[in-house]
């Protein structure tokens, strides 16, 4: 019988790809530990590891026909982990530019000086700005998300959504529209709660 290192005999793999719900659990039991313990050393602080690792079966579960009982199991699995990681990376990326990006757009047009906006506190306006995304229609808000936190263009969003770009470009503009709005408006109580 063929066993690669994390104990997964081929036979399982077979049972596993026609489905078989009990060879996954048996696999997920036998794996979840290294997978974790991957996941915990390659995360950057504050991701939730344990969510991430529940993906990762889920993408395993759903492309277990791909998966090749004569091939190394530990190899496919932790591509799909890896695979997930540089995803959640990628993400944290786009959400830290689009961060920095509202900051700049906000210190440029606004008549305050550098030192009032330099006493706002970078996590308390990131929260407030992520709080104001939660506050925006539902599809504007999954639009907005797929646009600048997950870096999808105009178009991409469109497809992946079935409307239109025009539909697109005009939830864009609603959505950065109340946000510079209430994030200036939240700015400007800030600096008056310091005087």
């Amino acid at each position: 019988m063929i066993v690669n290192s994390l104990g997964i005999e081929r036979k399982l793999v077979e049972q596993f790809r026609q489905g078989n719900e009990m060879a996954f659990e048996l696999i997920f039991h036998k794996t979840k530990g290294k997978v974790k313990g991957f996941l915990t050393k390659v995360l950057p602080a504050g991701e939730d590891a344990e969510s991430i690792l529940q993906e990762i079966y889920l993408k395993l579960w759903s492309n277990r026909k791909s998966v090749k009982a004569d091939k190394n199991f530990e190899t496919y699995l932790f591509a799909i982990a890896r695979n997930m990681v540089v995803d959640v990376m990628r993400k944290r990326f786009h959400k830290q530019k689009y961060l920095e990006n509202l900051y700049n757009q906000l210190k440029e047009g606004s008549n305050n000086s550098m030192d009032t906006l330099a006493n706002v506190e970078y996590s308390e306006l990131e929260r407030q700005i992520f709080y104001l995304i939660e506050q925006l229609p539902e599809q504007r808000q999954i639009i907005f998300k797929l646009n600048r936190i997950n870096g999808l263009t105009y178009k991409e969003v469109a497809a992946e959504l079935n409307i239109s770009e025009n539909t697109v470009d005009m939830q864009m503009r609603k959505a950065l529209f109340f946000l510079r709005t209430e994030v200036k408006h939240f700015l400007t109580l800030l600096i008056l709660a310091q005087l």
